[in-house]
């Protein structure tokens, strides 16, 4: 949790306080967690054996919306794992902004 905590802090310019509360949704699934971890390392998407989660990897969202950051990639993963059809809609509108 340690290098998520400091990635909010140093790249996303929050506050301590509010970088944990951040990480919480990206910590959730251990899977999903150890492949941000392994991109803030790599800072790339390319992954021998990727998350796989409604049949999207991180990699895909960011080609489908390149505008999300690595953080928004897997935070949507999260919500692809837990609420599947809301993701589904998301990616079939086009990661509509309100």
């Amino acid at each position: 949790m340690e290098k998520i905590v400091k990635y909010f802090i140093e790249e996303k310019g929050t506050t301590e306080a509010v970088a944990k509360i951040l990480s919480k949704t990206i910590i959730k699934y251990e899977d999903i967690r150890d492949e941000f971890i392994n991109w803030l390392e790599t800072r790339d998407f390319d992954f021998e054996s990727p998350v796989i989660i409604e049949g999207y990897t991180a990699k895909q969202i960011f080609e489908i919306e390149p505008s999300l950051d690595a953080a928004g990639i897997y935070n949507f993963m999260v919500t692809l794992r837990e609420q599947p059809e809301k993701g589904m809609e998301y990616i079939k509108n086009g990661f509509p902004r309100k």
